[in-house]
């Protein structure tokens, strides 16, 4: 679709590595019963009419980021798949990763990087008893384990950590007890951002000056008060941690948001970065191509408008040294 327009807007300078962190919105297979649906597409062209969002979305909304954290995935091989489309029309050759997590649903967090472009050079997921007990059976959710990539982009090295955090939804059958439940999953995200924020000293002490960041969905909007525990805080670091700052500062304009609940916009998707990588940030911007159209248009293959119900958040670097 070379006529394809995009109705995205970018502000700021170009860099020479483009970062996107993008919720695909339950792209999950098709159930092989009524029993086993859990989300996503009911059926196959349901399914199709997804994947025909998505690529158009990556390859002229997103403009075909060297790297992309994602969340929201069912299925490696069916991101895989979403990532071959993308392959055949636009000539990238785009890797995809997303292990299992313990997720009830069977949701995972994973990347897409473009193996032309990018050198994936470690890939594991967060373990130990504090993630166990954060994301894992262990947890009051179980839920995404966070997922570490290690990438080679101009010679350097950037360890990036994938994060699909416990979300605010509520199940119809458990309204009842909604106020409780929502603090309940407030609290586990202010531990989960703890144990993420721990890999990160960790990662800073070995190297203050290592390009690293944190990105995803955290359902998390930025702090009204000031509760040091608030997880966007905690990741933020208190005094004595190297800091990480968030790229959502540096959008500009008034259109900061990336989700729209029904009492109004919110930011979701984040990326946190640290000292070194603040510094070599171009521009930071929200693409919006989904929550601002109608959810009808999910049904329409021949747009990517509305093939979530988040927008991206997107960083471009100027990482090659001159």
């Amino acid at each position: 679709m070379s006529d394809y327009q995009s109705v995205s807007r970018r502000s700021g300078q170009h860099g020479d590595t483009v970062i996107t962190t993008f919720n695909l919105y339950n792209l999950f297979p098709v159930a092989a019963s009524p029993e086993e649906y859990v989300g996503g597409a009911a059926t196959a062209e349901a399914l199709e009419t997804q994947l025909c969002k998505l690529a158009l979305a990556i390859q002229h909304e997103l403009a075909l980021p060297e790297v992309m954290v994602v969340q929201e995935v069912a299925d490696e091989g069916l991101l895989q798949a979403l990532a071959d489309r993308v392959n055949a029309a636009a000539d990238t050759r785009y890797r995809a990763a997303a292990p299992p997590t313990s997720d009830r649903r069977g949701i995972r967090v994973g990347f897409v990087w473009d193996e032309a472009r990018v050198a994936l050079t470690e890939l594991y997921q967060l373990v130990g008893p504090e993630v166990a007990a954060a994301f894992g059976a262990d947890s009051a959710n179980p839920g995404r384990e966070p997922l570490v990539g290690v990438f080679g982009l101009h010679g350097r090295s950037m360890t990036i950590v994938a994060n699909h955090f416990k979300s605010n939804y509520i199940p119809d059958e458990l309204a009842d007890a909604e106020l409780a439940l929502r603090q309940a999953n407030a609290g586990q995200r202010q531990v989960q951002a703890r144990v993420v924020r721990q890999f990160a000293n960790e990662v800073l002490a070995a190297d203050p000056a290592a390009l690293l960041m944190v990105a995803g969905d955290l359902n998390t909007d930025l702090p009204q008060t000031p509760d040091p525990m608030h997880p966007l805080r905690v990741l933020a670091g208190v005094p004595g941690e190297v800091p990480l700052r968030n790229l959502v500062n540096r959008v500009g304009g008034t259109a900061v948001y990336t989700f729209k609940w029904d009492t109004g916009p919110a930011v979701l998707d984040h990326m946190l970065v640290s000292p070194r990588l603040w510094e070599l940030v171009t521009a930071v911007n929200i693409l919006h191509f989904n929550v601002d159209y109608p959810p009808d248009l999910a049904a329409d293959p021949m747009t990517a408008c509305r093939s979530s119900d988040h927008d991206p958040l997107e960083v471009q670097f100027r990482l090659h040294e001159t």
